[in-house]
């Protein structure tokens, strides 16, 4: 018996990797989505940035959006790991994390940006800061 547990818990390893290479498939597809660049750049011209890891707009600095990617990235990695070792269960957590940060827990404001002309204009800076005035 002890062997087929073994076995069920390293066949979970499988799944649980896979959606955490699904995680990261989708935050890399949608950084380089012409929106999400276009949003970047629009917010730039007024000093501003999107940092994805808090789903808010900060002030610019040289840099700063690379490394919130970085970092936002290297927590789906740790996230994926420690789920990695629990197996079917970490699996059913990166599943129910991964739903959540794409499709349920989405901000008002996150929503708003990216609905706005922000994603599909280039704006003049005093365009860009009515928008923002008006996003809650």
């Amino acid at each position: 018996m002890a062997p087929e547990l073994a076995a069920a818990y390293v066949i979970g390893w499988i799944p649980s990797a896979s959606v955490t290479g699904l995680h990261l498939w989708i935050h890399r597809k949608k950084v380089k989505a012409p929106a999400y660049r276009q949003l970047q750049n629009n917010l730039q011209k007024v000093g501003l940035y999107w940092r994805e890891s808090r789903s808010d707009v900060e002030p610019f600095n040289e840099g700063a959006e690379e490394q919130n990617l970085k970092a936002y990235e290297k927590n789906i990695l740790l996230m994926g790991t420690f789920f990695l070792f629990l197996s079917w269960g970490g699996f059913l957590f990166n599943l129910i994390v991964l739903i959540s940060v794409h499709s349920l827990a989405i901000s008002r404001k996150e929503r708003a940006l990216f609905e706005s002309p922000l994603t599909t204009q280039d704006l003049p800076p005093e365009e860009v800061q009515k928008i923002l005035k008006e996003i809650p």
